[in-house]
């Protein structure tokens, strides 16, 4: 029977690893049908912008051919496993972390007032912790809570990291607190932003790598449902499917734009229509800036000089939006 190995499932920081080439904990290594792994060489860097390191099994067996002999060959495709049951945050425990008082919306009120903050932090049910972290929830269609992302960011609107990304997760922490560990949480992600869509089923939707690019996309043009996979690999068609039928945009960041015109393609056989925006059209060779990026600098501008109608439409260009179809909140 033939070999088959997976990446091993994230169950928390302990399924990542260090990374052989850069050292970051950010490694996914692959396992076979036991669970057992290959080796600490065999797996693929999280941070495939920055370090790219990728060694697959087939690639490691070429080298090291009597190794097979060690592990279960099992064929994963063929392994039905039972339906689980997906648990979900209490959503009271939403409500009640629900506030302004967060890193980055600290570094937001230099470009937006507070009542536009408070709306969009209402709208995504946008959250903090003590140490006044954002959580950025994931609520499905039907209004479940299946996880929180909790971030720091800095004074100047950046995540903090450290030796390796802070990025921890609400299911993590609630079963912390239980004295559990993370893997008794059955999660299944879903699009941040995603309980948006039942309340306006007509409306376009765009779609971003990281949810802070969403919530300052949602702030500058709010007639638009703007949504959040969480990353350049998080645009699944799983995920997606609850895009049925509806008109998306994708917003990729610069250095992701040929991976998601790849990944357009597959979504078109869900979405009524797809198209990618050429929003870095303008970006220097090896930028890494995301939309985000470029309304921040857009806003500054328009704070220290007036903006003609000219201007703003020659912006909208480079956004991939027509002028006439959005609302914008300048």
């Amino acid at each position: 029977m033939e070999f088959k190995y997976q990446l091993q499932k994230y169950t928390g920081r302990s399924s990542r690893h260090v990374c052989p080439q850069c050292g970051k904990r950010s490694f996914t290594l692959y396992v076979d049908s036991a669970g057992e792994a290959i080796n600490e060489i065999v797996g693929r860097c999280d941070h495939e912008s920055n370090c790219g390191y990728h060694l697959t099994p087939k690639q490691y067996f070429e080298t090291h051919p009597t190794e097979k002999d060690r592990f279960s060959f099992d064929v994963f495709s063929k392994k039905q496993p039972l339906p689980t049951k997906i648990d979900h945050i209490p959503f009271d425990l939403i409500l009640r972390s629900q506030s302004l008082n967060n890193t980055l919306m600290d570094y937001l009120k230099k470009y937006w007032s507070e009542k536009e903050l408070q709306e969009v932090t209402i709208m995504y049910h946008l959250g903090c912790t003590k140490k006044r972290e954002i959580i950025f929830p994931q609520i499905s269609m039907v209004g479940l809570c299946h996880t929180g992302k909790v971030m720091q960011y800095d004074k100047d609107g950046h995540r903090i990291k450290k030796e390796f990304d802070c990025v921890d997760w609400l299911h993590s922490r609630l079963m912390r607190a239980q004295g559990k560990q993370s893997s008794d949480f059955h999660l299944k992600q879903v699009l941040f932003g995603e309980h948006l869509l039942s309340k306006r089923k007509d409306a376009m939707v765009a779609i971003t790598e990281s949810e802070k690019s969403a919530v300052i996309c949602a702030l500058t043009f709010p007639s638009i449902v703007w949504v959040s996979c969480g990353g350049k690999n998080g645009l699944s068609l799983e995920r997606c499917n609850i895009l049925k039928n509806r008109n998306v945009m994708l917003y990729p960041d610069a250095d992701a734009v040929d991976l998601w015109s790849a990944k357009a393609e597959d979504l078109k056989s869900i979405c009524k229509s797809v198209r990618v925006s050429n929003w870095w059209k303008s970006e220097p060779e090896g930028s890494k800036r995301d939309v985000a990026d470029l309304i921040l600098a857009e806003k500054l501008k328009q704070q220290s000089e007036s903006t003609t109608i000219g201007q703003l439409c020659q912006w909208l260009h480079e956004m991939g939006i027509k002028p006439g179809s959005v609302i914008i909140n300048v």
